[in-house]
């Protein structure tokens, strides 16, 4: 590295980084090849710059608010100049305004066409003309023709943007790079044609050119651009180079009369939204060695009908078909691993799909509302279904799920109303709420589901649930964000109830659990913040997980002391003994008076603890329980020790 400061100019291997001076006429080193990014920036003492004899660049935002910068004398080594380079300077503004620099209708710096006169017509690009800076055409409205030299190697951003009256485009084998924007917004553009040679071009090049019907690139383009089309309604056919690896993101976003890509061979990648809601296109070939779809990737397609997915895929992003309505058969390679969120979602007119080996999850909505979706094939591999993963799938009438399936979402199948058939494996450990919910063809006469001994809810919006007795376990999350249910009741054949069975029902008042529960599993009354009363006679205060939970099941077992083992009941009595107040008080705030009953015909009630709970009864208004509580009084409770008359 060879790097030179002095006061005024700090430069490094002949770049020049750095102008801290204050002249209104700099004199730059000879040694400076290039002028870097920002170097001149904010310098508002230059006036007038005459540029070292063997400068070849100058880099962008160079000179960005020399707000004094009027006149700038470049040799014709200058082959280059970024965008914004002499933005917020009078420069342009005192070269119009003095002819003496204007070759014809164009202004140069060393041999970059800078600028074009505004109301120029037809431009005949001198030979020799090595690049074309950023804005050189930028909005010349009555432009109409345009010829591009051989010499042209670099076309800068936005160069000939909203040129609205220019109608064909020629680039030739020379040009090498097009710039951002380049063509966009030119309104009448019809005929765009490109000689094999260009390597790069940047984003947007024919955003909103509404005339054009058909544009060929050339093979030696690498990767093509983001937003190519963007907004280019009228374009039909579109040919890439066979070269290029890459489609850039939303490249034909909204090209509603698209009706034809020819793929490159050699692609690898489809961008973010590439072909998002292309409403006429109906086939897409995509080659192998694809390895990448990102999200949307040809999402609102919904003529698309056709679009096979090689083995090279290993990534796939959300929602890439979403909406193709008139697909109508699938067959996505394991090795995406994961099929994610919305990768189908409203496909209703899929019928069959084929999921390969080595996929192992579904995403949320995944499948959701496909409609005519009557063949499914899932791989062994599969262990996750997500949340709505096969929603509303009205044709589906029978599945079988992997032995390996771990997990199945929230409303995984519900409104799967044809569903018959459904083979769900003992290796299942959770299921979201409403998993089954309006799947008509899987539940019994009274719209309770049971499948293998297993109840997975009830599709019917009861108040009163009575699981039925030929139900000998309650899977996780089956009767879970049930608002609507007041009563449920669990016959004596269940002996276990999965995790979170009952979370989320935040109407219901009483529960009634069997005596032979062997398993519970884990929060199956969260959020159940109603509930009153819980008679568990198989179940200690302490197996609930929370204290409201204990709370609930003592009244319970006040409510329903008779069905309880002289042990359980021992139990409940000893944990009742040091939480007297706080059992009664819930007994208030719930206003139940049978529980109360229990305890003042037991005489558990001590003399301080009666004091504080008729207070509490009585701000309550609770008038039956208040009544309970002045008969106890009266009955002797003044004078007698009830913890030593009683051994509780």
């Amino acid at each position: 590295m060879n790097k030179d400061m002095t006061d005024d100019f700090e430069i490094e291997n002949g770049r020049l980084l750095k102008y801290r001076g204050h002249s209104p006429w700099p004199e730059i080193p000879e040694e400076v090849t290039a002028i870097g990014e920002g170097a001149f920036r904010d310098c508002r003492d230059v006036e007038e710059l005459i540029l070292p004899p063997n400068l070849e660049r100058i880099e962008s935002e160079a000179f960005q608010w020399c707000a004094n910068l009027k006149k700038v004398s470049a040799p014709e080594s200058l082959c280059l100049i970024g965008p914004d380079a002499f933005a917020g300077t009078p420069f342009y503004r005192y070269y119009n305004e003095n002819e003496t620099e204007w070759k014809e209708d164009f202004l140069f710096l060393g041999r970059v066409l800078f600028k074009a006169r505004r109301n120029i017509r037809v431009a005949d690009i001198p030979e020799g003309t090595l690049s074309i800076a950023a804005d050189a055409f930028n909005e010349r409205v009555l432009l109409r023709e345009l010829k591009i030299p051989e010499s042209v190697a670099d076309i800068g951003w936005r160069a000939f943007s909203d040129c609205s009256a220019l109608t064909a485009a020629h680039i030739p084998a020379g040009v090498r790079r097009i710039g951002w924007h380049c063509f966009k917004g030119c309104a009448r553009l019809n005929e765009a044609k490109f000689e094999e040679g260009v390597e790069e071009i940047e984003n947007g090049i024919f955003a909103n050119c509404r005339s054009l019907r058909q544009v060929r690139f050339p093979d030696s383009l690498r990767k093509f651009p983001g937003w190519a089309f963007f907004g280019s309604n009228n374009i039909e056919t579109v040919t890439i180079g066979d070269k290029a690896v890459m489609i850039g993101e939303r490249a034909f976003s909204g090209c509603e009369n698209l009706r034809k890509v020819e793929f490159p061979s050699r692609l690898e990648k489809i961008g973010v939204d590439a072909f998002y809601s292309c409403i006429s296109l109906e086939e897409a070939k995509l080659p192998d060695g694809l390895t990448t779809l990102e999200n949307r990737a040809f999402a609102g397609a919904r003529t698309l009908r056709q679009a096979d997915l090689p083995q090279s895929l290993r990534t796939m992003g959300e929602s890439v078909f979403s909406g193709c309505r008139l697909l109508r058969q699938m067959k996505v390679p394991g090795t995406v691993g994961t099929l994610p969120d919305d990768s189908f979602f409203g496909c209703d007119g899929l019928e069959e799909l084929t999921l390969e080996e080595g996929l192992v999850s579904l995403g949320r909505r995944a499948l959701g509302d496909c409609r005519s979706l009557k063949r499914l094939r899932l791989p062994e591999s599969l262990t996750v279904l997500g949340d709505r993963a096969l929603k509303n799938c009205l044709a589906l009438e029978e599945l079988k799920l992997s032995p390996m399936t771990e997990r199945i979402g929230r409303e995984a199948f519900a409104g799967c109303r044809s569903l018959r058939t459904l083979t769900v494996p003992e290796n299942v450990t959770v299921i979201g709420a409403g998993a089954f919910d309006g799947c008509a063809g899987l539940a019994d006469a009274e719209g309770y589901v049971i499948l293998d001994g297993v109840c997975y809810g009830c599709i019917e919006p009861r108040t009163d649930i009575r699981v039925p007795r030929s139900a000998r376990a309650v899977a996780s999350g089956a009767f879970a964000d049930k608002p609507q249910i007041l009563f449920l009741t669990v016959p004596d054949t269940v002996e276990a109830i999965g995790e979170k069975a009952f979370a989320g029902c935040r109407g219901m008042k009483e529960l009634r659990l069997p005596e032979g529960i062997r398993t519970l599993g884990g929060n199956p009354l969260r959020d159940c913040d109603s509930l009153e009363s819980i008679i568990a006679p198989g179940m200690l205060p302490e197996q609930f997980e929370t204290e409201k939970e204990r709370v609930s099941a003592v009244i319970g077992y006040c409510r329903r002391a008779d069905s309880y083992t002289p042990e359980k009941a021992a139990a409940y009595e000893d944990w009742m003994r040091g939480n007297t107040v706080r059992i009664l008080e819930a007994c208030i705030d719930r206003n139940m008076p049978d529980a109360v009953r229990y305890f003042t015909a037991k005489r558990l009630i001590g003399q301080e603890e009666h004091a504080s709970v008729l207070e509490k009864a009585q701000r309550s208004r609770a008038m039956e329980i208040v009544a309970l509580l002045l008969d106890y009084r009266g009955s002797g409770l003044e004078n007698e020790d009830i913890f030593e008359k009683y051994d509780i």
